[in-house]
C-alpha cells in the first residue's frame, strides 16, 4: 500500500496542510488521529447513497481516501505499537535498576555484619 501510495504521489491533509507519505511519520498520535477521523467522514459520506454503486464508475477519490485510510491507520497503530513498547522497555529498566540497588544494598548490610577478621581477610 505504501508503494501504491508513492506511485500515486498521495498526499495527506492534515491540520499542519498537505504532508506525503514519509512525512506522516513526523506526526503526533493526535494528529495522525485528526486526519484518520477526516478520511473516515468522507468514506462514511460517500457510501451513503445505497444506490452509488448502480452509478458509481469505480471513483478514483473513494480508492484514494480507502488507501489514505489505511496508510493513516497503519502508521498510527506502528507509532502506537511502538510508543507502548518503549513505556515496557522503560518500566522494565527502571523496576531492574531498584532490584540493583536492593541487591547493593543487601551486600553492604552483608558486609557490615561480618567481624573485623572476615573483612581483613576480603581485602586483596
Amino acid at each position: 500500500m505504501f508503494k501504491q501510495a508513492s506511485q500515486l504521489k498521495l498526499r495527506f491533509q492534515t491540520n499542519k496542510g498537505l504532508v506525503s507519505t514519509e512525512q506522516l511519520w513526523d506526526l503526533s498520535q493526535a494528529d495522525l488521529e485528526n486526519s484518520i477521523k477526516a478520511v473516515k467522514k468522507i468514506l462514511v459520506k460517500n457510501n451513503d447513497d445505497e444506490l452509488s454503486f448502480l452509478t458509481d464508475t469505480g471513483s478514483t477519490v473513494d480508492v484514494e481516501n480507502t488507501l489514505r485510510f489505511n496508510i493513516l491507520k497503519d502508521v498510527y497503530l506502528t507509532k502506537k505499537k511502538y510508543q507502548e513498547e518503549l513505556r515496557d522497555k522503560h518500566a522494565i529498566d527502571e523496576h531492574n535498576k531498584k532490584i540493583i540497588a536492593l541487591i547493593a544494598d543487601k551486600r553492604e548490610d552483608a558486609l557490615k555484619d561480618k567481624t573485623i577478621e572476615e573483612l581483613e581477610a576480603l581485602l586483596k
